[in-house]
């Protein structure tokens, strides 16, 4: 990975500060270290992955940036957490309304990222079917998690200064092994790629660190935010404690390193990229089950894994500060888009006119997981294609599908129809037999039976009208996407967007995954046919890659063209939940 970098040159500054600051910033850190005992952790989707204590602290790290000339400005908070949810994203932009509205945070001013760990807490969404394994919804965790991002939110205003912001990039070399595309055959299936084997898994992976620094005009440093795509699953579900996982040994080795060189508060985020489809786990150890890290110790492999990224980490951010600071202006916008109904532009789908994407569906080899974190024994996984061959019959049975949602889905074979809410074809779930379970399984089928719904339209059990939203911080864009983008996913939906700002000077663009909300997995069209377990998470269809490209690209041209609701984007709004639908879901403990 190259030499030790000289930490003394992690402050230098070999370019002359602008005539007058173009930006002010400030950053700030709170602990989001919530849970109640037995609270289930997001992640994994266990019964048996529940807090019993916390191995590490949790945090939530802010960042806020105003262009001077404007006075526009935007906080970018790093959480370690699983995902954000819609209901944390609200609840905290609604804390800062009420509380702190001289910040001039509205909700397109909030974006929320999350490191994706595994080992943290979970109830905190609004959505049924990632609270199936908590078991509920939990107001108390969603209230605390709020509580302690506002903190470092105003934290971090409270100490804003004139600030110089720069940006660079490193890349690991190839024989650091720290991360590996765990899916191979489907990544082969993309025309651009060049295709390799299992044993050059490490490749097809975007290796670069994007790193944007940020430093005072008096030349202290404040604190970087990068971003690098590898799950945060270094720690497995046979773990009862809170862990901020590799992504968090990475923010602490370099906050650790820069209080060692006289930095008095630094603040180091370690957000995600296109994490879909890359892991860091790639060897088996004697006794202990699953694909692992490093060392059979998952604590160890965090730590290990974490090193890596925290040493490539430092090197970008000592070249960052010789490096020419970044432009002025600070330009944001914002949408909710149904994505379940979203016609696709023909430039991003090979000409083709009549592609939408669909209702969300989850496919059966979600269910089996993955290698690092399986679920239902994958040696049935053949199952698939006879059921597959299977389904013109079953579609015909079914009065309430139709030639555009099949088109939609595709080759998914289908088990929850989350944006129908069913079941196996079933809506009265509240009809289940209550089978004499004991324990976490019978709090978690009575959630199944609380989704029971008859009525015409019931809410969807996982988030359909989602977030999109473009920061474009002088020359650097940021994409932030509230799904799992698979590499060549993720590297796709960047060319388009940078396409479509390159007229208004953006030179780099950066993909932010696990922002504002969350909603499965997004794959390429090709990767989607094989229907591996990105496939089959990838809820809206076929079709949601070129999906996102077009509202993408339509959010950008609203951006260069200064606002506007003239860019054919459908704009949406996500449902409220009432309380008393809450309650009837929420975590007994």
């Amino acid at each position: 990975m190259g030499q030790m970098v000289n930490s003394d040159t992690l402050g230098a500054d070999s370019h002359a500060a602008p005539r007058g600051p173009r930006w002010r910033a400030g950053v700030g850190r709170a602990d989001i270290t919530v849970w109640r005992p037995g609270v289930g952790m997001m992640g994994w989707g266990m019964l048996h992955n529940y807090v019993e204590r916390a191995a590490t602290s949790l945090s939530a790290r802010a960042f806020v940036l105003q262009d001077v000339a404007s006075g526009e400005r935007l906080a970018i908070v790093c959480c370690e957490l699983a995902f954000i949810s819609l209901a944390l994203r609200e609840a905290v932009v609604s804390r800062l309304a009420a509380q702190h509205p001289g910040l001039g945070l509205s909700l397109e001013r909030v974006m929320l990222l999350a490191t994706h760990t595994h080992s943290g807490p979970g109830g905190f969404t609004h959505y049924a079917f990632y609270n199936v394994t908590i078991p509920g919804f939990s107001q108390y965790v969603l209230d605390g998690l709020a509580d302690g991002i506002v903190t470092a939110i105003v934290r971090a205003a409270s100490g804003m200064a004139p600030a110089r912001l720069g940006f660079d990039v490193g890349e690991f070399a190839p024989d650091v092994e720290l991360a590996w595309n765990r899916a191979i055959t489907s990544y082969n299936r993309n025309p651009e790629v060049t295709p390799v084997t299992e044993a050059e898994a490490h490749l097809a992976i975007d290796r670069k660190l994007r790193l944007l620094r940020i430093d005072r005009d008096d030349g202290e440093h404040l604190g970087s935010i990068n971003w690098f795509a590898v799950h945060c699953t270094s720690v497995h579900s046979d773990n009862l404690a809170l862990h901020f996982d590799n992504k968090g040994y990475a923010a602490a080795t370099v906050e650790d390193a820069l209080r060692g060189h006289g930095t008095a508060a630094p603040i180091a985020a370690f957000a995600q990229g296109a994490a879909g489809d890359v892991t860091p786990n790639r060897r088996r150890h004697p006794g202990r089950p699953w694909v692992r890290g490093e060392f059979a110790d998952d604590d160890a492999s965090a730590r290990h894994n974490g090193g890596l990224q925290a040493q490539l980490a430092l090197e970008v951010l000592a070249r960052a500060a010789t490096r020419a600071p970044l432009g002025p202006g600070l330009r944001v916008a914002h949408a909710f888009v149904d994505m379940s109904r979203v016609a696709i532009d023909p430039a991003f789908c090979g000409g083709r006119t009549d592609l939408h994407t669909g209702p969300a569906e989850i496919g059966m080899a979600m269910f089996f997981g993955t290698e690092e974190g399986p679920g239902l024994p994958r040696g049935v996984r053949g199952l698939q294609k006879w059921i597959a061959r299977a389904r013109p019959l079953l579609r015909r049975a079914d009065a309430g599908d139709d030639p555009e949602r099949a088109r939609a889905q595709a080759e998914k074979v289908t088990w929850v129809e989350s944006g129908r809410a069913r079941l196996l074809g079933l809506r009265r779930l509240d009809r289940l037999p209550a089978l004499p379970l004991r324990g976490r399984a019978r709090g978690a089928l009575a959630m199944f039976r609380a989704l029971g719904d008859a009525s015409p339209s019931p809410k969807p059990w996982t988030p359909q009208v989602l977030p999109i939203h473009l920061a474009v911080i002088g020359e650097l864009a940021l994409v932030a996407v509230p799904h799992e983008f698979t590499t060549v996913a993720g590297r796709r939906l960047c060319r388009t967007v940078a396409a479509a700002l390159e007229a208004i000077g953006v030179r780099e663009v950066v993909l932010a995954g696990y922002a504002n909300a969350y909603a499965g997995y997004v794959t390429t069209p090709q990767e989607y046919e094989l229907q591996d377990y990105e496939g089959a998470s990838t809820h809206f269809g076929k079709w949601t890659l070129p999906a996102y490209q077009t509202v993408f690209a339509r959010l950008a041209a609203e951006l260069v063209r200064g606002g506007g609701d003239d860019a054919g984007i459908p704009r949406a709004r996500p449902p409220e939940f009432t309380a008393a639908e809450l309650e009837a879901r929420a975590f007994a403990g």
